[in-house]
């Protein structure tokens, strides 16, 4: 990639220690790289779209800019206050905001080429966890039989036929406790009778109930292009859980170096094309036989947890060389020999982290960069 083409982060945390330590290494290498909040922001520059009875559809400013190589489309968010409107102007401002960028994000394949890691559109088709599942029955993936529902009758009749079966939230959810200050957070957990019995609980709450796994052990597949980097996640006393992102769990994460067979990994790759995904942090459980069953993946996953844990899994660099090369198929060596460890050792992490902190109740590097989703 020539050195004029720059990456664009889009991710609207400040304390996105993947978007920090991504850019750090993308500068020590050599490649300067942008990190706005979205495509709203001054800095950029203004955006246009002009649509021609004779030309047809192009774009005008900063994403018809052949200098930006890649945009990671990571955590992005639309402007909600602008400083110099009328207060009631606000909710009319943030509206036409958010239809413009939808119209910009679904236009994605205009403008000079370049990778988007990954097209906002494909990003929020893959935020849906039946689509997964169909793509990955179209794919020839393993997975467990799974119900969406909130008809009591069916999620009843479902649990009865199969026996052991997890409830899973769409999306982890955490509420405090007004009195006590505590904290209570959605996970995975295997579904229990006390759970089934009220209609109206079940009625209210649409959920997603999957047949639970007898498995060995949790397999992470972190797909970076077309590299596949797996880590086998397991507890310090290895007990087995339903689900590692519980808080009494990840304080005994451990990991090593995971395998992942040829036939899975081409499997997995059709599922990741199939989702339009270059970029994803995929979960398998692996059963008694050795035998993976598919569970999801995460098309803004994090992933330096991994390498926290596991060193020699070059995930950083990895991401860094896509994002400089704005191509699946990089080379390691565009990036220089970086490190996540050496990354949290540097004075720009200290700097940055002093800042990004401020606002984080809990102010530790882990809740930014191990949140584990």
């Amino acid at each position: 990639m020539p050195a004029h083409r720059r990456p664009l982060i889009l991710s609207s945390l400040a304390h996105d220690i993947h978007a920090s330590a991504a850019r750090w290494a993308l500068r020590a290498s050599g490649i300067d790289a942008t990190w706005l909040s979205s495509l709203a922001e001054a800095e950029l520059g203004a955006m246009s779209l002009h649509c021609d009875p004779d030309l047809g559809l192009r774009m005008s400013g900063p994403l018809d800019d052949a200098s930006v190589g890649t945009v990671w489309y990571r955590r992005p968010r639309n402007p909600e206050s602008f400083p110099r409107a009328q207060a009631g102007d606000q909710p009319f401002l943030r509206g036409e905001w958010g239809r413009f960028l939808k119209n910009v994000y679904a236009l994605t394949d205009q403008g000079a080429d370049r990778l988007w890691v990954n097209r906002p559109a494909a990003a929020a088709m893959a935020e849906n966890k039946l689509i997964q599942l169909r793509a990955a029955h179209h794919c020839g993936l393993r997975f467990p039989p799974t119900l969406v529902s909130h008809d009591p009758a069916e999620i009843r009749r479902f649990v009865q036929r199969h026996g052991r079966v997890v409830y899973k939230p769409f999306l982890t959810h955490t509420w405090k406790d007004a009195e006590t200050g505590r904290m209570f957070s959605t996970y995975a957990r295997i579904v229990e009778p006390a759970m089934l019995e009220d209609d109206q609980s079940l009625l209210h709450c649409p959920g997603i109930y999957q047949v639970y796994v007898d498995k060995r052990y949790d397999l992470r597949v972190t797909a970076i292009g077309d590299r596949y980097f797996a880590a086998r996640l397991y507890t310090q006393h290895d007990d087995g859980f339903v689900d590692w992102r519980v808080p009494q769990n990840t304080q005994g994460l451990q990991a090593e170096v995971g395998e992942l067979s040829s036939a899975d990994q081409a499997k997995l790759a059709a599922l990741m094309r199939e989702l339009g995904l270059v970029f994803g942090c995929i979960d398998l459980a692996i059963d008694g036989n050795g035998d993976a069953h598919f569970l999801e993946v995460n098309q803004a996953g994090q992933f330096l947890f991994i390498e926290d844990l596991l060193p020699s899994l070059p995930l950083l660099r990895a991401m860094s060389a896509m994002l400089a090369e704005g191509r699946p198929d990089y080379s390691l060596a565009t990036i220089a020999k970086l490190s996540y460890a050496e990354y949290c050792a540097s004075e720009e992490h200290r700097e940055w982290w002093a800042r990004a902190s401020e606002t984080l109740k809990d102010r530790t590097p882990a809740a930014a960069g191990i949140t584990l989703e």
